[in-house]
This record gives C-alpha cells, sequence and structure tokens, in this order.
C-alpha cells in the first residue's frame, strides 16, 4: 500500500484556512466536505473535531460556526481543525443514513471505511480519516438529539480502554462539563478509529434540533462554553483547564431506555433541560403514547428501574421504538466531584 500523503492544511502558517475535500463525484455531481482550520501563532496539539455524522443533527454545526468565529490565532497554540457536516447528503433530506440502495449507510458505524468493498458512506469515512482523523492529536465527535425534539446532555469516550486512554479521554469528557458521562460501547465510530491510534476523543452528545428557542439558546451556550472548555483543558487557549461540575458516571451495561412499542402522540411528562439528570423510581410514568386514529392511550412508558434521566423528549409524533427516554441505572452509576 502506497503511504498516506499528509493533507496539504498542516503546512498552513498563523490564521484561518478553508478548504473542499472530495469525497467522490456521484451522479448528480462531486461530494466535497468543508474543513475549517485555524493555525495558532504557538506550537501546540491538533485537534480535530466533526459533526453532522447523523443529517438529522444540523445544531453542532452552528455551534462549531460560533467556536471558530470566537478563536484569535494570536492567543491559540497549535491547530483547530473542524469539518462541521460530515455527511452532506444525509443532511440533505435530513436524515441519519446515507441515501444509497446498498450495504451499510450509517456513517456512524463504518470506521475506517473500506476502499475495495466499500459503499459511499464508506467513502466518506475514509476521506475523513485520511484528511483529518489520521492526524490529530486529539478529537471530538460532536452530536446532538435528531429529529422530533429530544432532549440530552452528555459526552461518551469508549468502554475498555487501556487505563492511560481511558483517563485522558475522561478527562475531555470532564472539560467538556456535560452532567453525564457515559463509558459507551463506541465500536467502529470515528472515536474509536481515533482510540486505535492511542489518541484522548470526546463523544459529545448535547442539544437537540426543532427545540424551542429558550432551550435552544441555552444549550448552543453550553456547547460552546464546553469546546472552549477541551480546548483550554489542551492547553491551546489561555486561563487553564475548567474546574468540572458535577458529573455522574456510567456505563452502557447501566443505560436503560424506555421507548414506545407502538406509535402514535407521545405525551411526555420530561420536557425541560432541567429535568435531566432526575432521579426516577421505578415505576414512574415517563409518558402515554396516543393512537391517532383511535385517540385511546395505547402505550404507557413506565420507568423499568431506578434511575438517572439522561434523555427524553419533547411531546410529538412518534413510531413504534423511537427513542424516548433512558435512564442511567442508581446502583452502578457513580458520582464525579
Amino acid at each position: 500500500m502506497a503511504e498516506q500523503l499528509k493533507p496539504e492544511w498542516l503546512n498552513q502558517g498563523e490564521g484561518r484556512h478553508y478548504e473542499k475535500l472530495l469525497v467522490t463525484h456521484t451522479l448528480s455531481g462531486p461530494l466535497e466536505l468543508g474543513l475549517h482550520v485555524i493555525t495558532g501563532r504557538n506550537d501546540g496539539p491538533i485537534l480535530g473535531m466533526i459533526g453532522g455524522i447523523h443529517g438529522d443533527e444540523a445544531l453542532t454545526a452552528m455551534v462549531y460556526k460560533s467556536l471558530l468565529e470566537t478563536i484569535d490565532p494570536a492567543k491559540l497554540a497549535g491547530r483547530v481543525a473542524v469539518i462541521p457536516v460530515a455527511n452532506p447528503l444525509a443532511l440533505a433530506i435530513f436524515d441519519r443514513q446515507t441515501p444509497e440502495q446498498h450495504g451499510e449507510t450509517d456513517l456512524h458505524t463504518v470506521f475506517p471505511g473500506n476502499r475495495e468493498k466499500g459503499n459511499l458512506t464508506h467513502k466518506i469515512a475514509l476521506t475523513l480519516c485520511h484528511n483529518l482523523l489520521d492526524h490529530v492529536d486529539a478529537f471530538v465527535d460532536f452530536h446532538c438529539g435528531g429529529s422530533g425534539g429530544r432532549l440530552q446532555n452528555r459526552s461518551d469516550f469508549e468502554d475498555n480502554l487501556k487505563p492511560d486512554l481511558r483517563d485522558r479521554c475522561l478527562n475531555l469528557c470532564r472539560a467538556f462539563g456535560a452532567p453525564f458521562i457515559h463509558a459507551n460501547n463506541l465500536a467502529k465510530t470515528a472515536t474509536s478509529h481515533v482510540n486505535a491510534r492511542g489518541v484522548p476523543t470526546c463523544n459529545a452528545e448535547a442539544g437537540g434540533v426543532y427545540l424551542c428557542r429558550e432551550h435552544t439558546d441555552q444549550y448552543v451556550k453550553g456547547m460552546l462554553q464546553g469546546l472552549r472548555g477541551i480546548l483550554s483543558a489542551l492547553e491551546m487557549l489561555p486561563g487553564g483547564p475548567p474546574k468540572p461540575p458535577r458529573q455522574l458516571l456510567f456505563n452502557f451495561k447501566d443505560r436503560v431506555e424506555v421507548n414506545p412499542q407502538t406509535g402514535g402522540f407521545l405525551v411526555s411528562e420530561y420536557q425541560e433541560p432541567s429535568d435531566l439528570g432526575k432521579l426516577i423510581k421505578s415505576g414512574t410514568t415517563l409518558g402515554e403514547v396516543v393512537d391517532l386514529r383511535t385517540l385511546q392511550v395505547s402505550d404507557r412508558l413506565v420507568a423499568p428501574v431506578d434511575g438517572y434521566l439522561f434523555f427524553s423528549r419533547y411531546s410529538g409524533v412518534v413510531d413504534a421504538g423511537t427513542k424516548a427516554f433512558a435512564l442511567a441505572r442508581t446502583e452502578n452509576s457513580q458520582w464525579l466531584d
């Protein structure tokens, strides 16, 4: 295999740089990803960040816009390299999946891609790896709640890492400042690919789309502070690492989802960002689903365990299996002070 060439943006001097990364030529024309790079005046690490792995998670791109606008290259040590929308084809149809006929279509689970046998989704993953992921010293894969108004605020890192790398990932997640930290199963994700190089990561999950303005503004502010917290923790911005808040650490085995078994209109009992973190007792009603034909309650969503609520959903239309609520079991969760 030929040696992989380093991307041109690694040779840029102090300042701002933008380029288009060609994935391939499709029937409708070239498929390109936009890459933003800010190179600081002083030496330091390379922080790579992506968003929009899923096309219905658009809010992260607006947070990246605010972040890039507020970074002064003269005060930056190292480089910040951002691809705000990793899957523009999925974004164009506001869907989690790449719109193609065959093969794996969830970009989140195909890394590092397959050059010889891969489909279009694999080609996007390869482009992300060769042009960004394989050249960073720290990495953020930024997600938010998708369609339907899901509320969440956590950061994930890959479970079963070696102790030193696990601690470095945990430190980045703590610096992001979300109230929940999830040791998750992230096999075949961009995060896992970067971790395999021994590089620390934070897989952030915050905010959502189609939230009310008050909640959107609240999340955007917190998400921006979180990204700047990671930059400070890496000593790329002055001021030192932020003091993390009290955070709940839990494992993916202690994640309990409560999703509707029938489609209809979900009447949610938990629709405020402040509801996240509440201790929910087993047997508590989280919401009810009303059948839109009979107008009768067709499903009642009840907490099966004692746990801390770490995502919930606005009232609105759902289908059978739509992600609605999730709890972190109390007995195995750990508060980090």
